[in-house]
């Protein structure tokens, strides 16, 4: 009916800018454009002129009537609640996650603070502890490894964090 709104329009002419605006995302057929326009012209939202063509068969015509306009519009509001709903619905789970992940990032740092206490102290009393070398050494290995790991863990989540903040949100489109 946008489409319709624009101009009047022939099934056809409706099918290749669908076809156009979707680019591959949707495939409109015939067999799925018609029959709708034809429940909108039973619905008196639009109205379809037979037009006689000499180059082949009669075309039908299809433009907007009043009441199509007004079910648009009543459309197109009722749209803009939803996708205002939908952008304060996922703020609300960004910020429930954001803190999620600040506690989740502040257990991880504590943790690994701890793993570098340890090795600091491992590797610095090794010559006056009890143990032998030969079990130290491991357990340095060990440390070091579960290290590693989490800096790789906190690199892979900050260059995700980056990517997510460089991304420009969704624009909205207003339908008048």
């Amino acid at each position: 009916m946008v489409m319709i709104k624009e101009k009047p329009r022939y099934g056809y002419e409706i099918i290749n800018n669908l076809n156009e605006k979707f680019q591959g995302f949707w495939d409109a057929k015939a067999g799925v454009i018609y029959p709708v326009l034809s429940r909108l012209e039973d619905r008196k939202l639009i109205q379809g002129t037979r037009e006689e063509s000499d180059r082949g068969p009669s075309r039908k015509r299809y433009e907007i009537t009043q009441l199509g306009e007004e079910t648009l519009k009543n459309i197109a509001e009722k749209f803009d609640k939803e996708i205002d709903f939908f952008q304060h619905f996922v703020g609300f789970v960004d910020n429930h996650l954001c803190s999620g992940l600040e506690n989740y990032a502040q257990k991880r740092t504590h943790i690994m603070a701890k793993r570098i206490e340890q090795l600091t102290k491992l590797s610095r009393d090794y010559t006056t502890s009890p143990l032998p070398p030969e079990e130290i050494l491991p357990m340095l290995r060990e440390l070091k490894t579960h290290l590693e790991s989490e800096l790789k863990s906190i690199d892979a989540a900050i260059k995700k964090l980056e990517h997510e903040s460089s991304r420009e949100p969704p624009k909205r489109i207003k339908v008048e």
